[in-house]
């Protein structure tokens, strides 16, 4: 297999809805003038921290693509998902804004985070904002036709999707000072943090999309598809979070110096015995922060437990099962051959 296959790069249909999906979020911002909007603009990648114009971009957009992905697979129509695809990268970028500040992680995109610039009480203030800036993006579904009751399910399925999010935040949080988590409550931390509003994108584009009326049986089953999406991309992401490298713009090790109790930690924690596991155990609860010689023995006794194999497989597991579920589903055009390439990019991303 060449490298190009092992790591592939961003799925071509991406493009496809780049320009409107960027031209509604930033028309979201207009005529917002108070300084705080100018951290979203700089957060989003429109602008660097004087108020100059930047096309430093703000990530993927994967969430509103999956929704624009979502709505073309049921045959549906763009405009109908476009609101709910900007409030998804809204309430996205909201958690990372508070996410940053969280884990104290002062650069994010090569670029410093908001707090690092405009201080703590600064991001806590323009990530809510930002969070009600999606709900506001959500109201414009009625504007565009779609019926109240159905706009109503949208706007209560969002809410709860996103609460979910921040019990996982929580959850994610709480394991740190937690001795022992098994792979089950890691399961369900991640299905909340991460996986909620990748399921919510699919789900909510599929359900959105038609102008007829939902097809509530093609909806579920890529709600489904989109819960086993959400599981692969944040494995995938633990795997970058100690062995990544330069294109995830953090050092090798990065989640064990947070002492981080993510897959890799869960199951090197667990699965360890004799002196490694009083080892690894000793510096996980060591309340100072951890030297390079640390970090080092962790991924020692990773490597000796096989423990990137362990997570990569269990990536892998979810990827077949996901993609017996997209096989069987009859997706509009080439949308279930994109939606493939989404899960083999996911599975071996670099970044």
């Amino acid at each position: 297999m060449t490298t190009a296959e092992q790591t592939p790069s961003l799925p071509k249909f991406f493009s496809r809805y780049e320009s409107r999906i960027d031209e509604a979020l930033r028309t979201e911002l207009l005529g917002l003038d108070p300084d705080m909007y100018n951290i979203h603009r700089y957060y989003m990648g429109w602008q660097e921290i004087d108020g100059t114009d930047s096309n430093a971009g703000g990530g993927k957009r994967m969430r509103p693509t999956l929704a624009m992905l979502a709505a073309d697979a049921v045959g549906g129509d763009l405009e109908r998902a476009t609101p709910i695809a900007v409030a998804l990268e809204y309430v996205h970028n909201f958690s990372l804004i508070h996410d940053d500040l969280e884990d104290m992680d002062r650069m994010r995109h090569h670029r410093p985070t908001v707090w690092a610039v405009w201080g703590k009480p600064s991001a806590i203030i323009s990530g809510n904002a930002m969070l009600k800036i999606a709900d506001g993006a959500v109201w414009k579904l009625r504007a565009i036709g779609v019926e109240d009751s159905i706009a109503l399910e949208v706007e209560a399925e969002l809410t709860q999707q996103y609460l979910k999010m921040m019990e996982g935040q929580y959850l994610d949080i709480s394991f740190e000072t937690e001795e022992s988590v098994s792979v089950t409550q890691y399961l369900d931390m991640i299905e909340r943090k991460t996986g909620a509003l990748i399921e919510a994108s699919i789900y909510l584009g599929g359900l959105i999309g038609p102008k007829s009326g939902p097809n509530r049986q093609k909806a579920t089953a890529l709600k489904a598809i989109g819960h086993e999406l959400g599981r692969i991309f944040q494995i995938r992401d633990d795997v970058l979070g100690i062995w990544g490298g330069k294109e995830t713009g953090k050092p090798v090790g990065a989640d064990i110096k947070r002492k981080k109790k993510a897959l890799p930690a869960i199951h090197a924690l667990n699965m360890s015995h004799g002196p490694s596991a009083t080892r690894i155990r000793d510096i996980f609860r060591n309340q100072d922060d951890l030297t390079e010689k640390d970090i080092h023995e962790v991924l020692e006794i990773m490597e000796s437990l096989k423990t990137q194999e362990y997570c990569q497989s269990m990536a892998t597991e979810r990827w077949i099962d996901c993609k017996r579920m997209i096989d069987s589903l009859d997706l509009s055009g080439q949308t279930a051959k994109e939606f493939t390439e989404l899960g083999e990019f996911l599975l071996v991303r670099e970044s």
